[in-house]
């Protein structure tokens, strides 16, 4: 009889260490498929306001002698003139671009670079040379200095 309980221990050590290791195993892929998305919305809202700060800063930085909003090729774009070239940013399937062209030549969004994802880019300049530009994560104003 005792051979028969000391077998019974045994099922029962087992049984309790594969409940034990199938319980942390779950534990486990759960805490990682939580860290995986918590890693995927940060990055998503890292994008979102890296797209806004992109424009923002591209502004400020341009040194350019003219910051318009203008309808080009059906689509509306912020334009930064430098005099020999334009730097235009706009919409293209979901995704904020920029592109360098000559002045009045058509959009190119094959060629022009995707900075990053975005549903809404809009552009308002005021009178007093304001820009508001919005996007997915909100919208932010820059002073122009330059505008008439």
């Amino acid at each position: 009889m005792s051979q028969r309980v000391k077998t019974l221990k045994e099922i029962m050590t087992v049984l309790t260490i594969t409940v034990l290791f199938a319980v942390i195993l779950c534990l486990v892929v759960f805490a990682a498929k939580g860290y995986q998305h918590s890693v995927d919305t940060e990055n998503a809202d890292g994008n979102t306001r890296a797209v806004l700060a992109y424009v923002v800063n591209s502004v400020r930085d341009s040194g350019a002698s003219d910051v318009s909003v203008e309808d080009i090729s059906g689509t509306r774009c912020l334009v930064i003139s430098n005099g020999d070239y334009e730097q235009r940013f706009y919409l293209d399937k979901g995704s904020l671009v920029e592109e360098y062209t000559e002045p009045g030549a058509e959009n190119r969004p094959d060629v022009a670079l995707r900075i990053g994802e975005t549903s809404t880019l809009d552009f308002a300049l005021d009178k007093a040379g304001i820009l508001t530009i919005r996007t997915d994560s909100g919208s932010s104003a820059v002073n122009t200095g330059r505008h008439k």
